[in-house]
Order: structure tokens, then C-alpha cells, then sequence
């Protein structure tokens, strides 16, 4: 298992009890309070956290602030296509 599926398991059941009408804010709050603490300072653990938690947010209306989010925007193309990461 990489680190990125590992923090997507997390992130799955930190917040398989929220409602499906939670705000966006709300489930970054849970997000964020799951992330196990020796993953914010280990680079591998901290990047793969990041792209788990981006994943997980903009299903629900997450706009990243990202250097490709913004060409993408600009280009008027599809952030994320559906295809694996």
C-alpha cells in the first residue's frame, strides 16, 4: 500500500459519517483532524496526505490553489479527468 492510499483510507473513515449534505468546510475540518500527527512533518507521508485530501475535496466543490489548477482554469479545461493519479 503507497502512502496516498493509506491516507485515503483515513480520510474514508474519518468521514464515512458525515451527512452527504456536510459543507465544505465542515468536511475539512474532519479531514484535517484525522491526519495523523507524524505525517505533517515526514515529506512523503505530508505530499501524499495533500493529493489524498485534494482528491477527497474536490468531489465535493474544492477549488485547489495549485499552479496546473489555475492554467487548467485559464485554458477552460477539466481539472480531473476521472483517470488514476
Amino acid at each position: 500500500m503507497t502512502w496516498r492510499e493509506e491516507a485515503a483510507l483515513i480520510i474514508a473513515h474519518a468521514t464515512r459519517a458525515l451527512p452527504a449534505d456536510a459543507p465544505l468546510h465542515e468536511r475539512k475540518r474532519v479531514v484535517d483532524a484525522a491526519r495523523p500527527l507524524g505525517w505533517m512533518c515526514a515529506s512523503w507521508p505530508k505530499k501524499a496526505w495533500q493529493a489524498a485530501r485534494r482528491d477527497y475535496l474536490v468531489r465535493f466543490g474544492y477549488q485547489p490553489k495549485t499552479k496546473k489548477a489555475k492554467q487548467q482554469a485559464a485554458e477552460g479545461l477539466p481539472l480531473f479527468d476521472g483517470g488514476s493519479a
